[in-house]
């Protein structure tokens, strides 16, 4: 006797597979209903595809336009629905310069797991951490770390790293150079002689390592679709064998030296012998002599730290690099009142100039503060989940539990605050008094307590990186090569901004060449 046989009506195999099916379909309906009609959210505006279901995000998300572009569907809702949206089942999102409450630190606001821990493929990091206090606790050894004075003393050696790109821009003389990839290689180096005491040495690489940075724009976009499919893509495409991973793209091959060169520098530090009395420990080493305990010092939770701050450092800083590039060489007056600015700092200090030095001249600052308005390095929205409270926007009043977010960019783009806010003009923040008031709306680096942890160590990348390739003492100049604004303008937001087009590209010339 079988299974089957004992059932009523004589269902078979295939009525049970179309019971199931119905089953299903009517559960799915009863689901949107209730999402439309009696969920909590269902009176707040916004399209009811939204509301109804969290594939209207993944369309946008995965799928339109290579993906990505949920950002620009939101942009549309504010416009037709008004400062409070409804973008998802469970999220609203707002719009507006002046409202921060989910992101107070009073709010004690969670990260939820959907959005942040599935992208970042489970690994259990300081940004990936849900909860404030997990995040607050695995913040503190950091803190000290990534401070204004512990960057300071770091100078010399991103100063090393950033003459290693000059002199290779000098070399290629009469060449064309993919400044994308350039500035890449120049954020990762820094960025892991800052972690690891020793860079990667992606500057060495001939071509600026055009297939690593290829391979970090797939991992990013993949951790897209690990958000979208419940967490399991980036653990499925561990489990599948190296040599059918490199069939599928041959970026995956770049991902394995990516996980075993972190891996080895991760394994390097931890056993490393305690430095001395006045040496600098590396910041792996920071983590094991802190008062963490143990399960927050394991080699998964080490690697998963370094590897946050690493792939957040490189796309944000040279994100902001490429654009400040890309609108100095196209506006010549622009560049040349750097050049003034800079020629005159030379003369009284010297070079290189101390970045403390470089953050006191206005013009310099105002280059550096527009492409952090313009770039917005940290472009995805931020949602939080307040689970003590309810909160309030204007009339509408947000039950907890839901997520909350906005968007940086929609911040710097309001043109209540930023006069032409698409347009690239440092010289809104020359007068001292304007910027004071124009500083509490510059936020490329998020909001609340949860800051992006190297903000500092990328203002500095900033300052000086710009300093150096734009100094008249430099010996070379650069001129855009059959480049447009879709190719270093963002387009796709995998929690860095990537564009549309090809890259930055340039042509090195003999300062005075025509």
């Amino acid at each position: 006797m079988t299974l089957f046989s004992t059932l009523p009506l004589g269902l078979g195999g295939s009525s049970i597979g179309a019971v199931l099916f119905v089953g299903g379909l009517i559960s799915g309906l009863l689901v949107v209903i209730y999402r439309l009609t009696l969920h909590p959210l269902a009176s707040f505006p916004g399209p009811k595809l939204a509301a109804a279901t969290g594939l209207y995000e993944t369309y946008f998300e995965v799928f339109k336009d290579g993906g990505g572009r949920y950002w620009a569907e939101i942009e549309e809702m504010h416009r037709i629905y008004g400062p409070i949206v409804r973008i998802s089942p469970w999220e609203v999102h707002i719009n507006d310069s002046d409202w921060n409450g989910v992101y107070k630190y009073s709010s004690k606001a969670a990260k939820p797991t959907w959005f942040y821990l599935r992208f970042f493929g489970m690994f259990p990091s300081t940004n990936s951490a849900e909860s404030h206090a997990l995040h607050q606790q695995r913040r503190a050894p950091l803190n000290a770390y990534f401070a204004s004075t512990n960057i300071q003393k770091f100078q010399p050696q991103a100063q090393g790293q950033i003459d290693k790109l000059v002199a290779r821009l000098r070399a290629a003389e009469g060449s064309v150079v993919s400044l994308s990839d350039a500035f890449r290689c120049l954020a990762t180096d820094i960025a892991t002689g800052f972690c690891f005491g020793r860079p990667f040495g992606h500057l060495d690489e001939p071509t600026f390592d055009h297939e690593f940075n290829l391979t970090v724009r797939t991992v990013v976009r993949a951790s897209m679709w690990s958000r979208h499919s419940f967490g399991l893509f980036i653990p499925l495409m561990h489990s599948i064998p190296d040599s059918f991973q490199k069939k599928m793209n041959p970026a995956f091959s770049r991902i394995k030296w990516m996980k075993e060169t972190m891996s080895g520098c991760v394994s390097r530090s931890m056993h490393k012998a305690e430095p001395a009395p006045g040496e600098q420990m590396d910041m792996v080493q920071t983590v094991l002599q802190s008062s963490l305990p143990a399960e927050e010092k394991t080699f998964l939770r080490l690697l998963s730290e370094t590897r946050s701050v690493i792939m957040a450092g490189t796309e944000t800083t040279a994100s902001v690099l490429i654009c400040i590039t890309a609108c100095l060489l196209r506006d010549p007056a622009m560049l040349a009142q750097l050049r003034q600015e800079l020629v005159a700092a030379e003369a009284e200090v010297g070079f290189p100039i101390n970045y403390t030095k470089l953050k006191e001249m206005p013009f310099l600052t105002g280059i550096v503060n527009e492409g952090l308005r313009v770039t917005n390095p940290t472009p995805s929205r931020l949602p939080r989940v307040c689970e003590t409270q309810d909160l309030k926007y204007r009339e509408w009043i947000i039950p907890r539990g839901t997520s909350i977010s906005t968007t940086c960019q929609d911040v710097h783009n309001d043109p209540k605050i930023f006069e032409r806010p698409l347009e690239f003009l440092p010289g809104r923040w020359e007068n001292l008094e304007a910027r004071r008031a124009l500083n509490k709306y510059l936020i490329p680096w998020g909001r609340g307590t949860r800051l992006c942890l190297g903000m500092e160590l990328a203002t500095m990348d900033l300052y000086c990186t710009v300093a150096r390739i734009f100094s008249p003492s430099v010996g070379f100049d650069m001129t855009l090569f059959d480049t447009t604004d879709e190719d270093w303008k963002a387009y796709h937001e995998w929690f860095a901004c990537f564009p549309k087009g090809k890259g930055l590209d340039v042509m090195i010339r003999r300062t005075g060449e025509a």
